[in-house]
């Protein structure tokens, strides 16, 4: 999954809010992955208890939504993230993680769907390309995923956290359909 996007999405979040708001923003994504329940809990506090846009509330929403897929609670990630997709309809980190749940979840071409949705808003997203081309080579369409891999070794994005990351995976990705 996108480790980093949590993290990059909270920058720019929190340098947009009050200090007090951004200390409890940082706590919920810095919990991260490693800590999904810190991660909820701290998510929930920041929803509960600040008033702000709808693009900043939209990315807590998200941010939950993925803590949850770590949690397998498909169905409260699905929940958080849909609710982050109806505040800020242009974030495609969300249908990234909405793409992320559903593959998880085993329903691949609702995470295709999902993915295709976050290339539409912004085709310089590279993880969207990553988990795309990831949900195809587990769908056994092993000539879409080689073209997503490729995709993101041939393009570079506008963030270079998520550009290295998804460069490196596409890098493992491709080694691994060399061997089948």
């Amino acid at each position: 999954m996108n480790r980093w996007l949590g993290a990059i999405a909270l920058a720019a979040w929190a340098a947009a809010v009050s200090p007090a708001f951004a200390d409890l923003v940082d706590d919920c994504y810095a919990a991260g992955q490693d800590d999904p329940d810190k991660t909820i809990a701290i998510c929930t506090r920041a929803i509960n208890q600040v008033k702000t846009t709808n693009t900043r509330m939209a990315t807590a929403y998200n941010n939950r939504g993925h803590a949850k897929i770590y949690k397998r609670d498909f169905d409260g990630a699905k929940t958080d993230i849909e609710r982050a997709i109806r505040l800020n309809p242009k974030n495609q980190y969300a249908y990234d993680n909405l793409g992320d749940m559903w593959r998880e979840k085993g329903d691949f071409d609702q995470a295709v769907v999902a993915y295709n949705h976050a290339i539409r808003i912004d085709g310089t997203f590279l993880a969207a390309y990553i988990n795309r081309g990831m949900t195809f080579e587990r769908m056994g369409n092993l000539r879409s995923a080689r073209a997503d891999f490729q995709a993101v070794l041939d393009a570079s994005g506008q963030d270079r956290e998520i550009d290295r990351w998804a460069k490196d995976e596409a890098r493992k990705a491709l080694e691994r359909l060399d061997k089948k």
